[in-house]
């Protein structure tokens, strides 16, 4: 017996589709930058260090070392909560994509048993139903 397959209960690719790539690449791009900056504060923290203690504990206010000494300090307190809001937008991006493949499966389920339930029905009881 030929049953003729519906097309028009296939769903629609969920929102989730559309949002997912946004999230996992603004992630990664604050990620990158994230390390742009720690690249270059190690840089800075080579040219602090490169001087004795003496130096530095003797620099001028106003000087670059002094400045220098400055950003090695403050920089890092802001750094690593912008990692971790990089980190978080990975991880949503992930979820989202987890939700949207589950959500999918859920609605194309349904639209497969809304199409194989009537042919099972329709099958004679002499012969064998689905796997067996």
């Amino acid at each position: 017996m030929s049953y003729q397959h519906r097309v028009d209960l296939i769903p629609s690719p969920p929102i989730q589709t559309r949002v997912y790539p946004v999230l996992i690449a603004v992630g990664f791009l604050i990620v990158l930058a994230a390390l742009v900056i720690g690249v270059a504060l190690a840089a800075t923290a080579s040219d602090v260090f490169d001087n004795t203690k003496a130096v530095r504990d003797a620099a001028l206010p106003g000087s670059s070392l002094l400045s220098d000494q400055s950003g090695l300090a403050a920089v890092p307190l802001w750094v690593q909560p912008f990692t971790f809001l990089g980190i978080g937008f990975l991880i949503a991006g992930i979820f989202t994509v987890f939700w949207g493949l589950l959500r999918s499966l859920r609605e194309a389920r349904g639209a497969a048993m809304l199409e194989a339930v009537p042919a099972l029905l329709l099958q004679p009881t002499g012969e064998p139903k689905g796997g067996e």
